[in-house]
């Protein structure tokens, strides 16, 4: 995993303190598919299109480190991934919409470093016409959204 050099959102942070978001021991995002910590009804509000977040266990990788764990099967990132629309080594992956969705949720450094906003892979149909949109103008936003503050 290549070093992130950006400092991650400070509520990102205290939520992970507290525990509202899952620590590096926390639950994994299989575990999180029986026991979500996003509530369906609020995992609707950030993307009407979903009924599943799951929150992604720090250390966070970027879309570039995923494209190169995937190996040989990095195409896969090529031709769904919508990777002309990001930067993806500035894309930290920080949840997803649940196994098998292939829709990560990502902290997009590219255009605000200081406050990134909130990106999601949404999906064409058959997997044609993937965009990458935004869900929230930033994390604070995110958070509230999804129900982890008020």
């Amino acid at each position: 995993m290549s070093p992130f050099p950006y400092a991650l959102p400070r509520l990102l942070n205290n939520l992970i303190a507290a525990g509202v978001w899952p620590g590096p021991d926390g639950p994994s995002m299989a575990a999180q598919q029986l026991a979500p910590r996003v509530s369906r009804e609020h995992s609707r509000m950030f993307a009407e299109d979903e009924t599943l977040i799951c929150l992604e266990r720090p250390p966070f990788r970027t879309i570039a480190d995923a494209v190169r764990q995937a190996g040989s099967q990095g195409d896969f990132w090529q031709r769904f991934g919508a990777l002309h629309q990001i930067a993806p080594d500035q894309a930290l992956i920080i949840g997803d919409f649940g196994m098998g969705s292939d829709s990560p949720i990502v902290l997009h450094f590219r255009e605000n470093a200081a406050d990134p906003p909130i990106l999601r892979l949404r999906w064409g149909t058959r997997g044609e016409r993937n965009a990458w949109i935004q869900g929230a103008p930033n994390f604070d936003a995110f958070a509230r959204l999804i129900g982890l503050v008020t």
